[in-house]
């Protein structure tokens, strides 16, 4: 998770996770919360979570990408920038990731061009 780096902004952060993990809302209904949430508090034009499921890096919630996309993309773990943040457990910056030797285009969810990258392992 990115926590701003003043101490209010990470208190107002950790609350609005707090109540939405808090909610009696299906997993999917959260992590759609979470995901529009942290979009809208980092200012991106995209936030999205993958789930690793077997062999494969699923995607499990957007805000930005096609919602149609939702649990149909999929990368192989160790594909692209997000195999490369599960493989390593550390998180990943890159200023110019469509041109990152392990970016993975995936037309599917109408991912329009993009220079930064922001990927953050959980746990």
């Amino acid at each position: 998770m990115v926590v701003p780096s003043n101490i209010g902004g990470s208190r107002v952060l950790l609350r609005k996770l707090r109540e939405i993990m808090g909610t009696g809302d299906v997993a999917q209904d959260r992590l759609d919360r979470l995901v529009a949430m942290v979009a809208s508090t980092m200012v991106a034009d995209v936030c999205s979570i993958y789930l690793t499921r077997g062999v494969f890096h699923e995607l499990f919630a957007t805000q930005g990408l096609k919602a149609e996309a939702v649990h149909r993309t999929r990368l192989k773990v160790g594909e692209g920038l997000v195999g490369l943040v599960a493989e390593t457990a550390q998180p990943l910056n890159i200023a110019d990731a469509q041109h990152h030797e392990r970016f993975a285009f995936r037309p599917e969810t109408g991912e329009e061009p993009f220079n930064a990258f922001l990927g953050v392992p959980s746990g």
